[in-house]
């Protein structure tokens, strides 16, 4: 899947405000990192690979950027994405997810721990780009 429509799932997950539930007792954990600036509040969901991300759960980042999600299918397949909103507008201004080789959300199976990644600044026709690229 390409990067922009896993940014465009985000943003969606950001507007809609709830978590899908997941019920299990597996945990992801990691930190997020902004260049510049502070990840504290980012948004950061796994969300479920099996159902194009309709469930999910999420996790605010803490001061320090770190993060647990926890309520997740142990040996289930999760990509981890993040978001952050530092203008308050209810839009996603920066963005990030998982990678472990390329530019591409890596799969991730809890009980998992070092979940690490870094947000990037999106703007504009970017923005609108995410969402138009998620509905196809």
């Amino acid at each position: 899947m390409k990067k922009l429509a896993f940014a465009g799932i985000a943003a969606l997950i950001v507007l809609a405000g709830c978590a899908g539930g997941i019920g299990g007792a597996g945990e992801i954990s990691g930190k997020v990192s902004r260049s510049g600036g502070s990840s504290a509040g980012a948004l950061v969901v796994a969300c479920l690979v099996a159902d194009d991300c309709a469930t999910y759960g999420q996790a605010t980042a803490a001061g320090d950027g770190s993060y647990k999600i926890t309520g997740l299918g142990d040996g289930k397949e999760y990509y981890v994405l993040g978001f952050l909103d530092v203008n308050g507008d209810g839009n996603a201004d920066y963005v990030g997810w998982y990678e472990n080789v390329n530019a591409d959300p890596t799969v991730v199976k809890p009980p998992k721990g070092g979940v690490n990644f870094t947000l990037v600044a999106v703007t504009g026709a970017a923005k609108i780009g995410m969402v138009s690229n998620f509905f196809r």
